[in-house]
C-alpha cells in the first residue's frame, strides 16, 4: 500500500507540470549555502508532414505574389521530411537557509539564442534584442526570501501563479507534448501555439513581484503583480537607449524631428513605463496585471487530486491619439484597434490512481493566442480547452494530450466574423535509462485554420481582398520524433 501511495503522489506531481519542480527543491541545512549549476541538453531526430513545406507564396508554388494574394509559378523552394534538433540550457542558483529557518536564494535561466524571444517589439528587454546569433541571454532571473510558516516572496522576470502552479497539463511524457520543443520541426506557421501560462514568453518572463502561500488542510495560493510588460531590464528601456531617440512622436503617431531638442528620457515606443501613447500598436501591451490562483492537493486512500482556479486581469497602455477606433481594415486609415486589458480565467485539474492520472485545463476570457496577448474590443474571448492523461511504471512515462484552441486571430477577419480554430494532439513516452538521462518517443498532429487568413504568407483582408486571402486557410502537420535528454 505505502508503494501505491508513493506512486499515486509522484503521478499526482508530474501531471502539475513545474509546480512539481518548485515542490521538490531541496534545501541546504541551516546556516550553510548551496550553490547549484543545473543544466538541459536535448537531441531529436525527427520526420515532418506538412501540407504548406514547400509553398513559399500564397496558393501556388512560387516566390512572386500579386496585391490579392494569389502566386505565378516561377520557382519552388522545397524540403526534406526530416531533420535533426538540439539545445542546451544553463540554471545556475544559490539556496541558503538562516539559523533562524529563514529560506532565501536565487535563480536564473541561461537560453542559446534562438528564433525569437520574449524581448523585442512590444515586449522591450535589453537581453533579447538584436542579439548576434551564438549568443547567450536570460531568459528568467529571480530571488526569494521566506519560510515555511508564512510563505515565499518571489522578485525578479519569472512565473507568475498560472504557470507555477498548472495543473492537469499533462506536459510531462516526451519533451512536454504540444508544449514541447519536437514541434520546432515542423514549418513555421503549421506549428500550433501553446496559450497557457508556461507556454507564453511574453508572460512569464516579464518582471513581477510573486507571492507564494504555505500550505493548509491542502490548499495554498499564489499571487502576482506585474507593472508592465519589461523583462531583464534596468531602466524601462526609457532613457538615451529610447527607440524614439532625438524625435518627439505627433498626434498621428508618426515621428518628427525636434530640431534643438534634447530626446535623452523621453518617453516614447518601447518605453516599458508607458501608460498612454499615440502609437496604436503600444496599447497592445499589458499594464497593472494581476495573477492569482488558488490550488489544492489531496490524497485519499490510494487516489489523489489536484485542482486549481485562477483570475488574471489587468489594464494595458492607452491609446490617447484621439482618432477613431476600429477593427476594419478597409477603413480609411486601415485598423486601430481599441483593446481590451488582460480577463482570463484558468482552471485545472488532475485525478490519479497508482501511477495513472487523468484530467485537463479549461482557460477563457479575453486574450488572442494565447494567454497575456490582448484582443480588440468587440471580437470574440478566447477558449481554450485541453484533456489528457499519463501513466507511470517505474522508469517509463507514458501520455497524450488533446488541444482545442478558439480565439480571434487575425483582427481584419475575426472583424468580419471569421474566428480562428485550432486543434492539436500529443502523444508519446519516456524511459529514464540512468540518473539524468532519459530517452523520449513524441509523436504530434496540429491543425490550424481561418477563413481568409493565410497562413504562410499572413495575408488577410485588404483593399485588393475585401473577402480576405482565400488561400492556405487551412494548415496542419504531423512530426514524429525519437531523442534524447540529459539533465544535470
Amino acid at each position: 500500500m505505502r508503494k501505491l501511495l508513493l506512486a499515486t503522489v509522484a503521478a499526482l506531481g508530474a501531471s502539475m507540470g513545474v509546480a512539481a519542480v518548485a515542490d521538490a527543491q531541496t534545501f541546504p541545512t541551516p546556516g550553510t549555502v548551496t550553490i547549484r549549476l543545473n543544466g538541459r541538453f536535448r537531441f531529436y531526430a525527427g520526420v515532418v508532414s506538412d501540407r504548406v513545406a514547400n509553398n513559399n507564396a500564397a496558393g501556388s508554388p512560387t516566390g512572386n505574389v500579386n496585391a490579392a494574394g494569389q502566386g505565378t509559378l516561377t520557382g519552388q523552394n522545397k524540403q526534406t521530411n526530416y531533420g535533426f534538433g538540439d539545445y542546451a540550457r544553463l540554471y545556475p542558483g544559490f539556496d541558503g537557509v538562516a539559523a533562524n529557518g529563514l529560506k532565501y536564494g536565487a535563480s536564473l535561466e541561461i537560453r542559446q539564442d534562438q528564433g525569437s524571444g520574449a524581448g523585442g517589439g512590444i515586449y522591450p528587454g535589453g537581453s533579447t534584442q538584436n542579439r548576434a546569433r551564438a549568443a547567450l541571454y536570460f531568459r528568467r532571473e529571480w530571488g526569494y526570501i521566506g519560510t515555511d510558516q508564512l510563505g515565499t516572496i518571489r522578485l525578479g522576470s519569472t512565473d507568475q501563479p498560472s504557470s507555477l502552479y498548472m495543473t492537469g497539463n499533462f506536459e510531462n511524457f516526451n519533451d512536454g507534448g504540444l508544449d514541447g520543443d519536437v514541434g520546432g520541426l515542423a514549418s513555421g506557421n503549421t506549428q500550433l501555439p501553446w496559450p497557457f501560462a508556461d507556454g507564453q514568453g511574453g508572460y512569464y518572463t516579464t518582471t513581477k513581484a510573486i507571492y507564494l502561500s504555505p500550505q493548509l488542510y491542502g490548499f495554498d495560493f499564489g499571487v502576482s503583480f506585474e507593472p508592465g510588460t519589461g523583462n531583464t531590464a534596468n531602466g524601462g528601456s526609457c532613457n538615451g537607449a529610447s527607440p524614439v531617440g532625438t524625435n518627439f512622436v505627433n498626434s498621428s503617431g508618426t515621428f518628427t524631428a525636434a530640431t534643438g531638442a534634447n530626446g535623452q528620457g523621453v518617453s516614447g515606443p518601447g518605453c516599458d513605463r508607458l501608460s498612454s501613447s499615440p502609437v496604436n500598436g503600444e496599447s497592445a501591451r499589458r499594464t497593472n496585471t494581476v495573477d492569482a490562483l488558488l490550488r489544492y492537493r489531496g490524497t485519499f486512500g490510494s487516489f489523489g487530486i489536484a485542482a486549481t482556479g485562477g483570475y488574471i486581469g489587468g489594464g494595458h497602455v492607452l491609446d490617447n491619439s484621439g482618432l477613431a477606433f476600429t477593427n476594419n481594415p478597409l477603413a480609411a486609415g486601415g485598423a486601430r484597434p481599441n483593446f481590451d486589458g488582460v480577463s482570463v480565467g484558468d482552471f485545472g485539474v488532475a485525478l490519479t490512481y497508482g501511477g495513472f492520472s487523468v484530467g485537463g485545463k479549461y482557460m477563457y476570457g479575453r486574450f488572442n493566442g494565447g494567454l497575456g496577448t490582448l484582443v480588440a474590443k468587440g471580437l470574440p474571448d478566447g477558449e481554450a480547452i485541453l484533456g489528457g492523461f499519463s501513466y507511470t511504471t517505474g522508469p517509463i512515462v507514458v501520455g497524450a494530450h488533446y488541444l482545442n484552441l478558439k480565439t480571434a486571430g487575425d483582427t481584419g477577419n475575426a472583424f468580419f466574423g471569421r474566428q480562428r480554430r485550432e486543434q492539436g494532439v500529443a502523444a508519446g513516452g519516456t524511459y529514464s535509462l540512468a540518473p539524468g538521462l532519459s530517452l523520449f518517443v513524441s509523436y504530434l498532429y496540429s491543425e490550424r485554420k481561418q477563413n481568409g487568413f493565410n497562413f504562410i504568407t499572413g495575408q488577410g483582408v485588404n483593399a485588393a481582398a475585401p473577402g480576405g486571402n482565400a488561400f492556405n486557410n487551412k494548415v496542419s502537420a504531423q512530426v514524429f520524433a525519437v531523442g534524447t535528454g540529459f539533465s544535470w
